[in-house]
Formats: structure tokens, C-alpha cells, sequence
């Protein structure tokens, strides 16, 4: 399938690490699949050579236990006095179970001439036993089938013609049951007769018989013979003789694994080789997949940055990492996101205003469309109160209609008066006068809802140059939606900050505080949660605090609660006086 368009950079990465990388590793996989074949190899011949050499100690042992327990079976037999066959015979008996438990199930009673006097199994010796004390292989046949014994020979009487007792262990499947726990090697035992190697032992089918040229060289070694082209199916073999008491070659084992175990030959090579360069490509493959995500990623980052900024989303800012050139280009980037973002917020600003000019505009007619029926609403009900005789029940109603008729007029005063604000009459006050006040005027209705109020100042003698009443005014407004939200025993928490340009004051409570999609339109004319509310309030403090040039946000109190922040210009003088004072290291 073709690409359409350009290709990633990514992928143009790897594939040039490709390009790079592959000549030299088709030469570093060939060179290592040649090392690791010869290593292999020398180290499993090493292994097989061991191993024969294991095997040659192990039928060593069992000559060796052959002669010790031939010994003692002798020193028995002598001391009790048995000088006949018959007698030996009997003697040996009780012993050959426990023997035959042990592997030595070949017993032998012979004279000095060879000649055979008791035999425990159909064994015929290849060779005339020897009238001497002697440990060996004994090769011979049992039940017609050719057979190696691991065995040995001692004196066993002389006071009625000079005895030989021969005990032996016949070499099978269970000579060796240990070596089956390695799958993987052929163990092959081989008896000699003339020229011809008869197998007597196999561990699988593969053909073993090695090349008489081996056996020439068996019948003189003394240590294994490690096959570098071994017969048959083998990948590898070791070779070791096997001697009978006179010294000839009676036999050999052979040691060795199957060619599908080897790393030789073309085919094992080229599978090799491929494993070795799948394996490095994949290296390589992986080396740029990291390095080109680690010179993408500032790049994906911008390019979503980008994505996001023509949607509409300015607020979007991207990591400034990478090289100098991406770390440029992402500092470029987000100072535009900056600009940009200023500017929406400015062009937002003005079209609210517009927006609240425009509102305020027909809320003033309206009101003065109002205000005339109301004031003939009003006139007419103290008319009708002051000349007609009226009865309880007329003068409920007319309570009524001019306690409604007071609620809308003062509706209508307020909603002039955010239509039309006063133009602010300034005058440099500290900060902290105006909390006290509004703390002292909330005070009686706090203590009879059960809710307390603290004052933490920060802003120990800043001023502020706005108008004491709209300023009061706005922060009361806070503090009472703030103690309407509560129940008894909530807590209203007045904070003072201030730094050498501005002032802050925050009203926060520990109530339910204010949805996140609300925060933005808490301030709008007419928005309101409250079900008896105007929505006039939070916008007139929104008002009276842009006209002194300052700035009110709804933020979230951590611990929950709502908390609103009223940030202020520093009166000029106190600010100066703040400012020399930083400098002069006065805090």
C-alpha cells in the first residue's frame, strides 16, 4: 500500500536508522553467528568429552565395586569352611539377591584352567577367564546376545584345587538411567567382535558407528576422541574405549548430539544469522523509534497547540523542550497564544460592556414606562384608603398593594441605578476602617445565625483611593451572599493582602461554593441562583469595581466553600511609601 502525501518525520527516522544500520549489521550478525557457532561447539565437544569421561569412571566404580564386594563375599565364604563347589555355592546363594539388587547378577565359580564350575546366568565369556586377581570389561554373550560386564575376579579357595569366584555387572538401560535426564544426548554403547562394532545400547535411533580409522585409534587412546565429522545424524560426538583384561578394544561408547541440536551447517548458519540480524535490526528499530519520539513529541506538541489555537482555544500553551530551534519556535508559539488570548479577553470585555450599556439603556425606559403607572398605582390607593370607609379586610389588601408597589419601585431605583452608576467620589481610606465597619454592621445578624466572621490581615496600614460608599457597599454584598449560603455554624473568613501596586480583599466561606460552570456568568446583569433573587447584586459589585480600575473573580476555596476576590489599585501615595519601604528592606 503507498502512502499518500509525505511521510512522517518519524518514519523517515527509522527507516534512515535502517539504512545506516543494516550493511554493517548483515557483516556484525554474519561475524557473530560464525563466533557463536564455534563457541557453541567447542563448548558442547568440551561437554561430550566430559561426559564420556564420566561414563568411563562410572563403569571404573562399578569394576572397582565388583572387586570389594568379591573380596568380602570371599573372606565369608572362607571362614565358614566350605572347600566344595556344592559348598560355595550354597554359601553364595543367600547373597546373590541382594547382589543382583545392586546390578552384579553375573557369579562365577571357575578353576584355574577357566573352566566353569557354577554360573548364575547363560554368560559365556568371549575370553578364558584369568586364573589371577583382576578388574576389567568382560566381554561375552548372554541368553546368545553379545554383552559387556563390568567386572572382577578373586581367589576363592585353594585346599581342593584353586577356586575363582568372578562377579560382575552386565552393562544395559540401567547402568546409565541417570544420563536419561538429558534429552538431548545419544549415549551408545558397542561391543567388538572381529572387525565388526555390534551396538548393545542406544538412547535413539540415530545412526552412530563410527569409521574403523576411529577404532584403530580407540584401541591405543587412553582419553576420549572428540569427532570433528561425526557419522550418521550426529552434530557432534565423543568417542572412548572400552578395555578387557588383557588390554584389547572390547568395546566403545559413543557420546554425542543429534544434528538438530548443532549450529553447523548452511542451514543452522543462515537460520543463525537471521536471528542475529532480526535481532539487531529490531535494535535498531527500537534506537529510532526513541530518538525520533524524542524529536517529534516537541513538534506533535506544537502542531496540537496549533490545532487547538485554530479552534478557538488561546489558552492552549506548549512544553518549551527539545533543541534550541524547537524550544524557540515553542517560545514563539506561546507568546502568540498570549497575545491572542489577551486579545479575546479584551474584545470579550468591551462586548460585554457594549452589552451592559445596551441592557442598562432599556432597563432605564423600561423603568421610567413602569414608574408612571406605579406612581398612579400608589396615589390612587392612598385616595381610596383616605376617603372611603374600608374594613380590616380592605385595608389587608390595600397593605398589600402598597407594600408590592414599594418592592417594585425599589426594584426599579436599583435597576437605574445599575443602568446609570454614580461616577466614584474618591477618598484615600485604609483598608482595614472599611472590614472593621462591615464587620461591626453584620455582626448582631451573624451572632443570630449561629455564623462567625475573621479578619486575617496581611495588609496592615494599606489605603485605597476609591469611594468609601460603592466600595462598602460592593464588599457588604459579598459578606451577605456569603452568610446566605451558610448554615449555623458556618464561618465568613475576610482576607487582606496587599503588594506594592494593589490591594486584594477575599470573602470566603466554608459553604457549598459555586459550580465551575458558573463562575463565568456570575457576575452577568439578571443571572441569579437565588429563587427570590434580581441577579443585580454580584454585577453592581462587578461594576463599581472595574469603575476603580480593579477586578473581581469567583475562585474555589480549598477545604470547599466559595471565594471571591476584589483586586484594587494602591492609593498613589501609600503605594510610593510601600515601594520605598521594600526598597529600604522595611517589611
Amino acid at each position: 500500500m503507498r502512502l499518500k502525501g509525505p511521510w512522517p518525520v518519524r518514519l523517515r527516522l527509522i527507516l534512515a536508522f535502517l539504512l545506516v544500520g543494516v550493511p554493517p549489521m548483515l557483516g556484525a550478525a554474519y561475524l557473530a553467528s560464525a563466533l557463536i557457532s564455534s563457541s557453541f561447539e567447542k563448548n558442547v565437544g568440551q561437554w561430550l568429552t566430559e561426559t564420556t569421561r564420566f561414563v568411563i569412571v562410572e563403569i571404573t566404580e562399578r569394576e572397582d565395586d565388583a572387586a570389594q564386594i568379591a573380596a568380602a563375599l570371599t573372606s565369608t565364604v572362607v571362614q565358614a569352611g566350605n572347600e566344595s563347589v556344592d559348598a560355595l555355592k550354597a554359601a553364595l546363594k543367600p547373597y546373590q539377591h541382594v547382589l543382583a539388587a545392586d546390578g552384579f547378577d553375573v557369579l562365577i565359580i571357575y578353576d584355574g584352567t577357566g573352566t566353569i564350575r557354577y554360573n548364575s546366568l547363560n554368560f559365556t565369556p568371549a575370553k578364558t577367564l584369568p586364573a589371577s586377581v583382576t578388574r576389567a570389561i568382560f566381554a561375552g554373550t548372554l541368553d546368545g546376545n553379545p554383552v559387556l560386564v563390568a567386572g572382577a575376579t578373586v581367589k576363592l579357595s585353594e585346599s581342593a584345587g584353586t577356586l575363582y569366584l568372578f562377579l560382575g555387572d552386565a552393562l544395559d538401560t540401567s547402568s546409565f538411567s541417570s544420563l536419561k535426564a538429558v534429552p538431548s544426548l545419544q549415549l551408545d554403547f558397542f561391543a567388538i567382535r572381529g572387525e565388526e562394532a555390534i551396538k548393545l545400547y542406544e538412547t535413539s535411533n540415530l545412526s552412530t558407528t563410527p569409521p574403523k580409522a576411529i577404532l584403530q585409534r580407540l584401541a591405543t587412546a587412553d582419553d576420549p576422541i572428540l569427532l570433528d565429522d561425526p557419522p550418521g545424524d550426529l552434530f557432534l560426538a565423543a568417542v572412548s574405549g572400552l578395555k578387557d583384561q588383557d588390554g584389547a578394544l572390547s568395546g566403545f561408547v559413543v557420546c554425542g548430539v543429534g544434528g538438530e541440536e548443532g549450529l553447523d551447517g548452511p542451514e543452522q548458519q543462515l537460520r543463525l544469522l537471521w536471528v542475529v540480524f532480526l535481532f539487531g535490526a529490531l535494535v535498531f528499530v527500537l534506537a529510532g523509534a526513541l530518538v525520533s519520539a524524542r524529536f517529534v513529541k516537541p513538534l506533535r506538541a506544537l502542531s496540537q497547540g496549533v490545532r487547538s489555537v485554530a479552534s478557538g482555544d488561546f489558552s492552549q500553551r506548549v512544553p518549551e523542550t527539545g533543541d534550541k530551534e524547537t524550544v524557540e519556535l515553542a517560545a514563539r508559539f506561546n507568546a502568540m497564544a498570549a497575545e491572542l488570548e489577551e486579545a479575546r479577553a479584551r474584545e470579550a470585555e468591551l462586548a460585554r460592556k457594549e452589552r451592559l450599556s445596551t441592557l442598562g439603556e432599556a432597563a432605564m425606559v423600561i423603568a421610567h414606562e413602569v414608574r408612571n403607572p406605579l406612581g398612579i398605582i400608589k396615589t390612587s390607593s392612598d385616595l381610596v384608603r383616605s376617603r372611603a370607609k374600608l374594613g380590616p379586610k380592605e385595608e389587608e389588601l390595600l397593605d398589600y398593594v402598597t407594600e408590592e408597589v414599594h418592592r417594585i419601585d425599589n426594584l426599579l431605583t436599583e435597576v437605574l441605578d445599575f443602568a446609570h452608576p454614580k461616577e466614584p467620589r474618591r477618598s484615600v481610606f485604609l483598608l482595614r476602617d472599611l472590614v472593621d465597619r462591615i464587620q461591626g454592621f453584620v455582626a448582631p445578624e451573624m451572632t443570630r445565625k449561629g455564623l462567625s466572621l475573621t479578619i486575617e490581615d496581611k495588609a496592615a496600614g494599606a489605603s485605597v483611593s476609591a469611594d468609601r460608599d460603592q466600595l462598602y457597599e460592593a464588599i457588604l454584598n459579598l459578606v451577605i451572599n456569603a452568610m446566605d449560603a451558610l448554615k449555623s455554624g458556618g464561618r465568613v473568613t475576610v482576607r487582606l493582602a496587599a503588594s506594592a501596586s494593589g490591594v486584594s480583599i477575599e470573602v470566603a466561606d466554608n459553604g457549598p461554593g459555586v459550580k465551575p460552570e458558573l463562575r463565568r456568568r456570575i457576575f452577568n446583569p439578571f443571572f441569579t441562583t437565588r429563587a427570590k433573587g434580581t441577579g443585580l447584586g454580584l454585577a453592581k459589585v462587578a461594576t463599581v469595581v472595574e469603575a476603580h480600575q480593579g477586578r473581581v473573580e469567583c475562585l474555589e476555596e480549598p477545604g470547599g466553600g466559595a471565594r471571591f476576590r476584589v483586586t484594587l489599585p494602591r492609593a498613589v501615595s501609600d503605594a510610593a511609601s510601600a515601594f520605598a519601604g521594600q526598597g529600604q528592606g522595611v517589611s
